[in-house]
């Protein structure tokens, strides 16, 4: 097994076009600090395709898509490894997720997370770099039900979609209160529906120690954690992580993930923990996680680096094209408006959402190397995602420096912290202290 550098960065919500100006400038030291990487991930937060179909009915919070023209713009940074399972990757329904994936195909780049079957999108992207074999899987935990690829039978087709990962939650409370709930419920009938469809089978009753009310579960005995991964769920992407051994010199894994495990973003549930360990005890050489758009803490597990969220790498929430009349009306706008007209509805013209917040635009890139299947060596290069910059440069990757590469390190440090993760800044790159 020889050496491997692996860099990776957080999300690529990439709906348009990039300007000259971006290339002769910024790009370069972005760039600069990536391509001598053997593998270059990232999450595509987006769809390709020329907006020839139907939207979803449903979306990831906005309906995301990049022309394949505009794509190439994306291409330029390099990346030879695509995360295509996110809340997003059905925006466009079927015809958008596969779009996505034929787009990828005909420019030769590798991906994974979604497929034609749930065997497809759990299978992992395969790289090589001087000989030495590198398999990624993908997954989501923030999905739609209507999202989940499925198997084919001896009598149905597979159905495309996303490799997911659901969990469980609890919300603890004591004997009084689940008293109160049942009152409450008693006399509400909130849980009548469900009790009904319980006595006719249609769906399984609360476990030991748990207590539904209105859909929402709470444990009253200090019986479960927080959260949980679905034990089925878990069990086939573990299985996957060990098959993928086999073949692999190197298995990375890359997951989305949106849920919380307190008040603030940066606070990771504890089923992300779960898998996150799960899999480097399966075999796994690296976790890249996404989806909140903060940083999140960094993990030494086991000599593994599990990021817990690399945020945003690049932002153009507010350059996206077209937008559905579901998105307009939820926000009382005429079906027919612009994309933009429709974005400043929501953010109460520009003064809410995730543009208004310097933390999304705060992140690191790592550059990982291995030699023998161990992390040797880990630096970061801080970035910030073009915040408050104007025009087409807005949501733009460039080198944090200065006070700005101060406060991307001491986030990071603050977060890592609890985890026993040593960090220091030096010439401009955060580094990870070797015990």
């Amino acid at each position: 097994m020889s050496k491997l550098i692996l860099s990776a960065t957080g999300d690529s919500l990439f709906t348009a076009d990039i300007p000259r100006e971006y290339f002769d400038g910024d790009f370069v030291d972005v760039f600069g600090f990536m391509r001598d990487a053997d593998v270059r991930m990232t999450n595509l937060e987006t769809n390709i395709g020329e907006f020839g179909g139907f939207p979803g009915a449903y979306s990831g919070g906005t309906w995301l898509n990049c022309t394949p023209d505009d794509f190439g713009d994306l291409v330029r940074f390099g990346f030879n490894y695509y995360s295509i399972a996110n809340n997003h990757c059905m925006d466009y329904s079927y015809h958008g997720l596969l779009s996505t994936i034929d787009n990828l195909d005909k420019r030769g780049l590798a991906h994974s997370g979604t497929g034609r079957s749930l065997s497809d999108a759990g299978a992992p992207a395969a790289l090589t770099a001087e000989g030495t074999k590198i398999g990624i899987i993908s997954l989501d935990t923030s999905f739609n039900d209507a999202s989940k690829a499925g198997y084919s039978t001896d009598n149905m087709e597979a159905r495309p979609g996303v490799n997911y990962l659901g969990f469980q939650q609890y919300f603890p409370i004591d004997k009084d209160q689940l008293q109160q709930l049942k009152a409450i419920a008693d006399t509400s009938l909130v849980n009548a529906r469900e009790e009904l469809r319980v006595r006719e089978g249609f769906v399984s009753g609360s476990a030991d120690g748990v207590y539904r009310f209105g859909g929402v579960n709470f444990c009253f005995d200090g019986s479960r954690k927080k959260s949980e991964c679905d034990k089925k769920d878990k069990q086939r992407i573990i299985a996957s992580i060990k098959d993928a051994k086999k073949s692999f010199d190197y298995v990375i894994l890359a997951v989305h993930c949106h849920a919380i495990g307190g008040t603030k973003h940066s606070e990771i549930p504890l089923f992300l923990e779960e898998i996150c360990h799960d899999s480097v005890d399966a075999g796994v050489s690296a976790v890249i996680c996404n989806g909140t758009h903060e940083l999140r803490p960094l993990e030494i597990y086991h000599g593994a680096p599990i990021f817990y969220s690399l945020g945003d790498f690049i932002y153009q929430g507010m350059r996206v094209k077209y937008l559905p009349p579901d998105f307009m009306t939820k926000y009382n706008v005429d079906i027919n408006a612009s994309a933009y007209e429709g974005l400043m509805a929501r953010s109460k013209n520009g003064k809410i959402g995730l543009q208004t917040k310097k933390c999304n635009f705060l992140t690191v890139i790592p550059k990982m190397v291995f030699e023998d299947g161990k992390l040797i060596s880990l630096s970061m290069l801080p970035v910030v995602a073009g915040f408050c910059r104007e025009g087409k440069m807005n949501g733009l990757p460039y080198t944090a420096k200065g006070e700005e590469a101060e406060e991307i390190f001491n986030i990071l440090k603050e977060l890592s912290e609890p985890y026993g993760t040593c960090l220091e800044i030096k010439d401009g790159l955060i580094l990870l202290k070797q015990k």
